[in-house]
């Protein structure tokens, strides 16, 4: 993305805490830890609770926004960083509402989810029961007690395939990046920018 220190920057879900409870890894907004211009950073979530980040990061702005609407104009942000957060949103309508909503706003992006996969579901650490079609996925949740993640509303995994189908393709290069661990793919990442008809033309 190679932001620099003017680069206005759009991070697409944010928690409303700094860590998970009873941990001590910090998982949770972990990007403005490590970011220097915290106060080119306009964070979003449909959680009230994210405006905590402005007591936490110097210069952070927190925007409350609907689920799959912004408040913000076309191209008003450089880049649009969203972690695991897709996954989140609902159906794979509601999910490519929620990818094409962010990328209308910014000029490049950057966005990630589990692959759906890979052996461990990372929101459970279950092994393979993510790879039953997803009706006996959702019913097993609820027999090992993690019924608050069978609504499709709360988790729906992708594949790579799923993932690269939210994007709009017309006047967009979009790259799909996998992630490995033990030589499998764990993560997704997909990023890219808006070109014009010159631009496409060079990339085809």
């Amino acid at each position: 993305m190679n932001p620099n220190e003017e680069s206005k920057i759009l991070d697409a879900g944010v928690e409303p805490e700094k860590g998970i409870p009873g941990q001590k890894t910090l998982t949770n907004n972990y990007f403005e830890e490590v970011y220097p211009y915290t106060d080119k950073i306009t964070a979003t979530s449909i959680e009230a609770g994210g405006k905590r980040l402005e007591e936490w990061y110097s210069g952070l702005t927190f925007v409350l926004t609907e689920p799959y609407k912004t408040p913000f104009a076309d191209r008003e942000f450089d880049i649009v960083f969203s972690n695991a957060v897709v996954e989140h949103t609902g159906t794979r309508e509601q999910q490519k509402a929620f990818i094409r909503e962010y990328c209308r706003v910014v000029k490049k992006f950057f966005f990630t989810t589990p692959n759906r996969w890979f052996p461990i579901e990372p929101h459970t650490a279950i092994l393979l029961i993510h790879w039953l079609p997803a009706n006996l996925f959702r019913k097993m949740l609820t027999l090992l007690g993690k019924g608050y993640l069978a609504d499709e509303q709360i988790l729906n995994l992708l594949s790579a395939k799923d993932f690269m189908n939210l994007f709009p393709k017309e006047n967009m290069k979009v790259e799909l990046f996998k992630v490995r661990t033990f030589g499998i793919t764990s993560n997704l990442i997909v990023c890219g920018e808006w070109v014009d008809n010159e631009q496409k033309a060079l990339i085809r």
